[in-house]
């Protein structure tokens, strides 16, 4: 059996810097990694603003030219059938990213590994309980580990939410159908976003000469509409064409895309980060980042001498930052007002919380 002060329980971003930071305080971490349980999107962009909150947590070379791509900026077709470009090179914020994920996420292993954390790979998860010594988890292959704090780090799965039968409300059921490809778009590099009646698209170029394109819509809309991503592909304005030709042969794959919420952040000797606790909109850009901001201040909470107090006040941070997310979204929403009766733009031009719609059936 291991045993640990802290099991953090999922290996992404927000899991490795919860337990970089509860191993630099001095408290015995494990991290399990269960390759390939959670999905991850081809690309993930980061804003800038965000690069420092990464570097801090991960190390300054965690964000480089022979890593990923610098961001340029971004360019919208949103509130009209113009070809709007934000550029990020006179940003007072910052350089933006076009981010590998799979690096970044090896990256952010091999960052908690130098801390000191213990990496610990499983193939699945077996029962967990709790006693007078705290929580044993087992891994279905006989081993176990016990520790006195357990942090859910599983991304938009909940694993270990599930098993404490903590629910998960959405406020929509978004879905991303996602192609990744060998990149014969334009020079433009930087996030390209339009809106069309149904939901909206983006492609951004990859590391690698890759190019990741992307149609998000809710699954019922998606179902009964033909689900012919090509063919709506070539009803867009300008994105078909940012995109390249070979996006007319790529086959994209489904992805969850809710912005949703767990029902409950902490309780007594565990809390959830990342996904787990709160997933967003891929609108905003601001998931991977949130992801290790707070997974960062929930490992400092868990390692003060004040313990309750500290979760507590993380936990309400955590609240406001979903809050004003929710905000957001439905700012963006109304800022779309092309397709007044479709029910895409409909459902998110009323109050963004995160309320009512459960998920998983419970």
């Amino acid at each position: 059996m291991r045993v640990c002060d802290v099991l953090v329980v999922g290996a992404g971003p927000a899991g490795c810097a919860t337990a970089i930071r509860t191993a630099r305080a001095g408290l015995s971490t494990a991290l399990l990694h269960r390759a390939g349980a959670e999905r991850t999107w081809a690309g993930e962009s980061l804003p800038p603003g965000m690069a420092n909150i990464v570097r801090a947590v991960f190390g300054p070379e965690v964000l480089s030219e022979d890593r990923h791509r610098p961001a340029m900026g971004t360019r919208s077709v949103w509130g009209s059938a113009d070809l709007v470009e934000t550029d990020f090179v006179a940003n007072p914020l910052g350089e933006g990213w076009l981010l590998d994920r799979a690096r970044v996420d090896a990256d952010a292993r091999d960052a908690a590994a130098a801390a000191g954390v213990a990496i610990v790979e499983v193939r699945r998860l077996g029962p967990l309980s709790r006693g007078p010594s705290g929580w044993q988890l087992g891994f279905g292959d006989g081993r176990t580990a016990s520790a006195r704090f357990l942090v859910d780090a599983t991304g938009r799965s909940g694993a270990v939410l599930r098993k404490l039968r903590i629910g998960r409300s959405a406020a929509d059921r978004q879905v991303a159908l996602l192609a990744t490809y060998s990149d014969d778009g334009d020079a433009y590099c930087g996030t390209t976003v339009e809106a069309v009646p149904e939901g909206w698209w983006y492609t951004t170029p990859l590391p690698g000469g890759r190019r990741v394109l992307a149609y998000l819509t809710d699954a019922d809309l998606w179902r009964r509409g033909g689900r012919d991503w090509h063919a709506l592909l070539a009803r867009t304005l300008h994105v078909g064409r940012c995109a390249g030709q070979d996006a007319m042969m790529a086959r994209p794959a489904a992805y969850p895309a809710e912005t949703a919420r767990a029902d409950r952040l902490t309780g007594e000797g565990w809390l959830a980060v990342g996904d787990a606790a709160a997933s967003f909109d891929p609108l905003s850009s601001q998931g991977l980042a949130t992801a290790i901001l707070m997974g960062s201040r929930a490992g400092d909470a868990i390692a003060q001498r004040n313990r309750d107090a500290a979760i507590e006040a993380w936990a309400e941070a955590y609240a406001m930052l979903v809050a004003e997310h929710a905000d957001l979204r439905t700012h963006y929403a109304r800022q779309e007002r092309r397709w007044p009766d479709a029910a895409f733009w409909q459902r998110r031009q009323e109050t963004g919380d995160l309320v009512g719609v459960p998920l998983n059936g419970r």
